[in-house]
């Protein structure tokens, strides 16, 4: 490098001081030279005016803190920065053997490829530092960026003989910036809790792709997501570990994490003698990623009847799970949500099966309020807080939403169902953060349904209660109770609803001593349940009638379920009694007229021997109607029996039939006694 000073004789890379190693005649040239230049400087100035005022500043030259001085071809050269800036910026030569005036001459910014951000790194490193140092960086600046190869060589060569260690410190400056100059960035979601919140983790790396610390850097996320510090744009300082930043979602979609990050620049400055020195800090785009981020999510509960088939008068009850409505819901930890629970009941099988969704963005109230247009009125309610998902709870349906009794099924309950809601506006405010809406389950899921069996009640008496063998019995049966459709539902194994059992069944059973009739009244029919057959206990018939509402004739001719007569005659002493029975399904409870029922039951009596007339047995009146009862005990069984005035007209019956056969045996034993005893008839 070769500075100018007054009274100095510039050229490629050197300087002379006046009076060291300089001839009288050179000097002499020179101030002629330089009078002449001074003049023509003066002349082209008035003539051009300010024209070159743009290129008059100069840069201040340089002293011994800054570079170090070597001899060349008979004269001292140095090594090191030649000028500095009003900035304090240090330029370096990179044209050996040149002159320089110091003028500050136009820039250009140097394309930013691997040799410029590392010669940037070094220059920015060592803005400040000492003689050695710099002059070391002088050489690192020929070497690369240096444009006489030729001279540069052969000043190289006097420097390597003089200051070898600034030559070594020239090499290992160089070989230092090698792994420190950014050529990219990487960025990645780590971290994530959910979709809700997580970290972006960002690293500068250079071109081995290893992350190198002190780099400037920028992270701006563009969609519904913010950084925890506050706003979309955070500014750091990259480091060897990477670095790593706090989002959370503030709505949901997709998020893009855009990463920039700074790297420096140089420029030349064409002057009589170029130079080279440290531009700026540029931007430039980095990696990026794009991911899926939510804060709300959609709270659901799944939900299963705790018993599909209810009895007249039960409680109802509903097993509750807490969970979300999608794969990209999840539940704010330990966050509290209270969801409502409605029952409908007095469906029908035309109900069944008939799943009323919510609408897209429907609220609770307007879908109770739509089911509420169709018919559909909620009985009972429930409700359940959860804290988190696949929490369980078992709700009982109480009259009132809040308060009140529990709810108990009623004889027209007919099918039932369950439709739960998490409304936002019952939940606290946190919890309203993270919900958009409401979450309603359909009106008439299978899981949630249920059927409450029908109570049936039959009045049933038997035409005669006292007969004589040969004679046909016969039995009058009224059922009441089972829904209208009776016998027509296919059921719904979705739902799990049993098929209508379409036949009720009529039995006659015998009881008594087949061989000693006096003995027969120790086999009256005893006990609400059949017995077991034996030798004093048959069943003589069964036939199958319709299980439906209505009066049915049993006996004497009367056709069956399948339209076969049913006829049953006494054809020995004993007791006959006829027994409805009904098995029950998923639409009806099973129910039974008992065994020992009064109303139900015929004495049939030996015939008369001739020698010794017959005295009838007093007739029996059956005790007052008993309820029915059920093999194997079920609750609620139906009443069976006659009515009072049909009693009380078969114990008057009773009583005259009595009053005329006792006047018969009276008159037969006269007759016995005087065997020519004659009534006589007055005759009008």
């Amino acid at each position: 490098m070769i500075v100018a000073y007054p009274h100095t004789v510039q050229y490629a890379g050197k300087r002379t001081r006046k009076g060291r190693m300089m001839i009288t005649t050179w000097r002499q040239r020179g101030m002629a030279i330089v009078a002449m230049l001074t003049g023509l400087i003066i002349m082209v100035g008035v003539v051009f005016g300010s024209a070159n005022t743009a290129y008059a500043a100069t840069l201040t030259p340089a002293d011994e803190r800054y570079h170090v001085a070597f001899p060349y071809n008979d004269m001292e050269y140095y090594v090191g920065v030649a000028g500095l800036d009003a900035s304090g910026n240090k330029y370096y030569c990179i044209e050996a053997g040149k002159l320089s005036d110091y003028v500050i001459g136009p820039t250009t910014v140097l394309a930013s490829d691997e040799n410029a951000r590392r010669m940037a790194w070094i220059l920015d490193r060592y803005r400040d530092t000492d003689a050695a140092t710099h002059a070391a960086i002088g050489i690192i600046v020929q070497d690369h960026f240096g444009r006489d190869r030729d001279e540069w060589a052969r000043q190289m060569a006097v420097i390597q003989g003089r200051y070898p260690e600034i030559v070594a410190k020239a090499a290992r400056i160089w070989d230092q910036s090698a792994g420190k100059t950014p050529a990219g960035t990487t960025v990645e979601r780590t971290d994530a809790e959910a979709l809700r919140s997580g970290s972006i983790s960002v690293k500068v790396v250079n071109r081995a792709g290893d992350a190198i610390a002190g780099v400037p850097f920028t992270v701006t996320l563009q969609g519904a997501a913010r950084f925890v510090q506050g706003g979309n744009t955070f500014s750091g300082v990259s480091t060897s570990a990477g670095s790593s930043i706090a989002w959370e979602a503030t709505g949901a979609g997709e998020v893009t994490a855009n990463t920039t990050y700074e790297y420096g620049r140089m420029h030349v400055m064409d002057s009589t003698q170029d130079m080279l020195a440290f531009d700026s800090m540029a931007s430039t785009g980095g990696a990026s990623t794009t991911f899926r981020v939510r804060k709300d999510f959609v709270p659901a509960v799944s939900t299963k009847v705790s018993e599909k088939v209810l009895d007249v008068a039960s409680p109802v009850f509903d097993d509750v799970t807490s969970g979300v409505a999608d794969a990209d819901s999840y539940w704010v930890p330990d966050l509290e949500l209270q969801a409502r629970g409605y029952y409908f009941d007095g469906l029908d099988t035309g109900d069944v099966g008939n799943v009323i969704t919510p609408n897209a963005q429907e609220s609770a109230d307007a879908f109770l309020a739509r089911l509420a247009t169709l018919g559909y009125e909620p009985v009972a309610y429930g409700k359940a807080s959860f804290t988190g998902v696949g929490q369980q709870a078992r709700v009982q349906a109480m009259t009132k939403p809040d308060d009140g009794a529990a709810y108990r099924t009623k004889q027209n309950s007919g099918f039932g169902t369950w439709v739960w809601v998490f409304r936002r506006s019952e939940q606290s405010k946190q919890a309203q953060e993270y919900l958009i809406g409401d979450w309603i389950s359909p009106f008439m899921e299978a899981t949630e349904s249920n059927t409450s069996r029908r109570k049936l009640e039959v009045m049933s008496t038997v035409t005669e209660h006292s007969a004589d063998i040969g004679a046909e019995l016969s039995d009058t049966i009224t059922v009441s109770g089972f829904p209208a459709d009776h016998g027509q539902y296919a059921g719904n194994e979705e739902y799990e609803f049993a098929a209508d059992r379409p036949y009720a069944t009529v039995s006659v059973w015998w009881s008594g001593d087949p061989d000693n009739p006096s003995n027969d009244e120790a086999y009256k029919p005893s006990g609400g349940e059949v017995p077991t057959e034996d030798d004093n206990h048959r069943l003589l018939a069964t036939w199958e009638i319709p299980a439906m509402n209505g009066t049915f004739k049993i006996g004497a001719g009367a056709l069956d379920a399948h339209g076969a007569p049913m006829h049953l005659t006494a054809e020995r002493h004993g007791w006959y009694v006829f027994v409805w029975r009904f098995e029950g399904d998923d639409r009806v409870s099973p129910a039974s007229s008992r065994y020992d029922d009064a109303w139900e039951r015929v004495r049939v009596l030996p015939p008369c021997e001739s020698e010794k007339p017959c005295e009838p047995e007093k007739p029996e009146t059956p005790p007052a109607p008993a309820e029915a009862t059920t093999p194997n005990p079920r609750p609620s069984l139906p009443v069976t029996g006659g009515d009072v005035s049909l009693a009380s007209v078969l114990a008057v019956s009773a009583l005259a039939i009595g009053a005329i056969l006792s006047i018969v045996v009276r008159w037969r034993r006269r007759y016995d006694r005087f065997k020519h005893w004659t009534m006589r008839w007055p005759i009008r």
